[in-house]
């Protein structure tokens, strides 16, 4: 049964998350000067933790930045 619990509450974690190719912005950062913030970017992938990571148009193909989903604002999904 505490197998099931996890599970589930895994599976609600993860329906808080924006969705791949949603446009986010970051509005938090562990830093001030984090040059990320106010940025916008598209979500690429997730991690087994519940990040999000998210790629900036500065950045070369398939690379990103992961982020807490807490951190960012969903712009267009």
């Amino acid at each position: 049964m505490d197998f099931l619990n996890r599970l589930f509450s895994q599976g609600l974690k993860m329906a808080n998350l924006p969705a791949i190719n949603s446009v986010v912005k970051v509005i938090k950062t562990l830093t001030e000067k984090d040059p990320r913030l106010g940025q916008t970017g598209t979500v690429i992938q997730y991690s087994g933790h519940g990040m999000v990571c998210v790629h900036f148009p500065d950045m070369p193909p398939g690379e990103g930045i992961f982020f807490n989903p807490h951190h960012l604002q969903i712009i267009e999904s």
